[in-house]
């Protein structure tokens, strides 16, 4: 659990506290206790004692996850941990001593509080917690209308690894192929608490616009029925069934055999909001990371749009993979209108997805298959898609400790020569053969079944 506390002075009471004791009363029932429990208090403000940023190296070495700890303290990691900046000579407060920078970032809080700007004091000291307690609070702030700010001081957190996170939200803005597509994201802004002189994180969100407010509009679904409909494509593409007559039922695309017999937890998050959505999954790898008994859970995004799907899977794996969480969870991207060549990039692994569709041909060859049912049609390669079209937007998050450990088969493209490296071939290979055998009416009255269960 991670407590969230607010301080505010007590002289001079923070005139958006109306706003922002609601908005974390949302966020309270939101995080359905799994990553937060929050905490007021009206207290003079924080004495936040002495901050050390540590160096580069010691953040590369900070786990993502417990689970992926050996127990040895001696891995890729050579610094001491002792908080020093040896190796970072040029920041601009390398020269500051650590009483001064401490006696700053007090004064930079007590001036936020002066400015009405909520503290929120936040105890998470693991990365998929600071990304729950991050992505969270931008999506209560953004779906406010009037402009919002919060500072969330994260005691436990290096302050390098809070800059991660704020450098790669900042790369994202600048990414016009993506922002395209999220276009909420233009209202949120989050930086270091004066360049880092502390571990606490500013967030601000402007005014919503009337095109805001139409992007992230949120649609109303029943969530039974989208339940019911992604059970029953869990069923008959991910899990399959004991039927090997019915071609209607794929094999497994990758659980492994504990994986796919293991049953599936499912949770739903009925915001388009992409903040939100974001939060609804950083909320499900804590609930994973709480109970280990979870192997598999499909987080169901049901108000994701088609056309923001690719963009939204991408926004998803990219937020995985910041702090290496790649490392013990796998990512399993589903979408109603799924097209792997949609997908960027298109001709090389994207995680999460499909291979490239001009991949299969020689990985099948690779793996020494019978490839003249695809032979390059662009008709065939394209069944394979059907492994991804489900009723509804979702994303599985996969034990990595419940897959079989890949093997990497060296293969040759076709299309200019060039070697490449491929992995599940044992799963993606059998699957490519079945669908392309298939006439794709089947599949199509398959997902039009689902489909009609949302009506």
């Amino acid at each position: 659990l991670v407590s969230i506390r607010v301080y505010h002075n007590n002289n001079k009471p923070s005139p958006t506290m109306t706003t922002i004791l609601p908005i974390l009363l949302l966020a309270t029932l939101f995080s359905q206790s799994v990553a937060f429990t929050f905490t007021f208090t009206s207290t003079s403000p924080v004495s936040v004692g002495t901050f050390t940023t540590r160096s580069r190296s010691t953040i590369r070495a900070t786990r993502i996850f417990s689970s992926t700890d050996d127990g040895d303290d001696d891995d890729d990691n050579d610094d001491d941990d002792d908080g020093s900046m040896d190796d970072e000579e040029d920041h601009p407060l390398a020269d500051v001593d650590d009483e001064r920078k401490s006696n700053l970032f007090s004064m930079m809080l007590r001036d936020l509080q002066i400015e009405g700007v909520p503290l929120l004091g936040c105890d998470a000291d693991q990365v998929h917690t600071l990304q729950a307690a991050l992505w969270t609070t931008m999506s209560e702030l953004s779906e406010q209308d009037d402009a919002q700010k919060a500072c969330l001081i994260m005691e436990n957190i290096p302050t390098a690894a809070l800059q991660t996170f704020v450098d790669d939200f900042l790369v994202l803005k600048t990414q016009s192929d993506q922002m395209e597509y999220l276009p909420e994201l233009e209202r949120v802004s989050a930086s270091i608490v004066g360049k880092g002189l502390g571990p606490a994180v500013l967030l601000e969100v402007t005014p919503k616009t009337a095109t805001a407010a139409d992007d992230d509009a949120t649609t109303i679904v029943d969530e039974f029925k989208c339940s019911a409909a992604m059970k029953s494509f869990m069923n008959r593409v991910v899990i399959g069934n004991d039927d090997a007559d019915d071609e209607s039922a794929p094999a497994s695309i990758g659980l492994g055999d504990e994986g796919s017999a293991a049953p599936i937890d499912y949770r739903f998050s009925s915001s388009a909001n992409i903040c939100a959505t974001i939060a609804s999954f950083w909320n499900c790898v804590c609930e994973m990371q709480s109970d280990a008994s979870i192997g598999t859970l499909c987080l169901q995004l049901p108000s994701i749009s088609n056309n923001r799907f690719a963009t939204v899977s991408q926004l998803l794996s990219r937020s995985l993979c910041l702090y290496q969480g790649d490392s013990v969870f796998s990512l399993v991207h589903f979408s109603p209108t799924y097209d792997r060549n949609q997908i960027e990039p298109v001709d090389r692994p994207a995680f999460g997805h499909l291979p490239p569709m001009s991949w299969l041909t020689p990985m099948l060859v690779a793996n020494g298959d019978d490839d003249s049912l695809l032979d390059d049609d662009d008709a065939a390669l394209a069944k394979s898609n059907y492994q991804r079209k489900s009723p509804i937007c979702a994303v599985n998050i996969v034990r990595n400790s419940l897959l079989a450990d890949p093997t990497i088969v060296a293969i040759e493209l076709q299309a200019d020569g060039r070697s490449a490296q491929a992995s599940g071939l044992e799963v993606y290979c059998p699957n490519a053969i079945r669908l392309a055998a298939t006439d794709e009416a089947v599949w199509k009255g398959a997902l039009a079944a689902e489909l009609a269960i949302l009506e």
